[in-house]
């Protein structure tokens, strides 16, 4: 996830004021634009499915760097393979398992399912290939990075525009009265 911003009416805002302080107010807006921009992000996933903020943000990485054309980038990027059910309140019910991976929907019962520990002694929920007793497969659904929609990152992207230049301007009043 990468985006820009355009400043207005600035264009000789860096050369009147000294570049450290511009560049220091630019950079601490970023991040905080960053961070709005994440924990709004994971708002909405979380109003949409049932999964805990603990285990996105985990899956979750942010960096800010220099860019190569003299300016700041903040990196945002979500990771992660399909998840198991068992991350959606899965419950051994006597007609299988029951779990609710949306919020808005309620609890669907998957029909011969089973709570199991896999090899790696971890809780999972699996289901039988056959008729036989043997092989077993585990039931996943959608990963992480797919629960950040284009509607949840317009949203939280809507937010960060909004709120920027109040943001910049607010610290490059801080950094500027830092000064006297």
């Amino acid at each position: 996830m990468k985006f820009n911003v355009k400043l207005e009416n600035v264009e000789g805002l860096e050369k009147l004021l000294d570049e450290k302080i511009y560049r220091k107010a630019l950079q601490r807006t970023i991040k905080r634009m960053g961070t709005k921009f994440k924990k709004r992000a994971m708002k909405e996933v979380r109003k949409t499915y049932n999964v805990k903020a603990k285990t996105l943000k985990a899956h979750i990485k942010e960096h800010m760097s220099k860019a190569s054309n003299n300016g700041i980038e903040w990196r945002f990027s979500v990771t992660g393979r399909p998840v198991n059910l068992i991350h959606f309140g899965a419950r051994q019910t006597s007609k299988g398992v029951s779990v609710k991976v949306k919020k808005g929907n309620g609890r669907r019962v998957i029909k011969s399912a089973f709570i199991a520990h896999d090899s790696g002694g971890h809780k999972r929920v699996f289901m039988r290939k056959g008729k036989e007793r043997m092989p077993i497969e585990s039931k996943s659904t959608l990963s992480y990075p797919q629960m950040f929609n284009k509607e949840i990152i317009d949203k939280a992207m809507k937010e960060v525009e909004e709120n920027y230049e109040k943001e910049f301007k607010h610290n490059l009043d801080y950094y500027l009265g830092r000064l006297k």
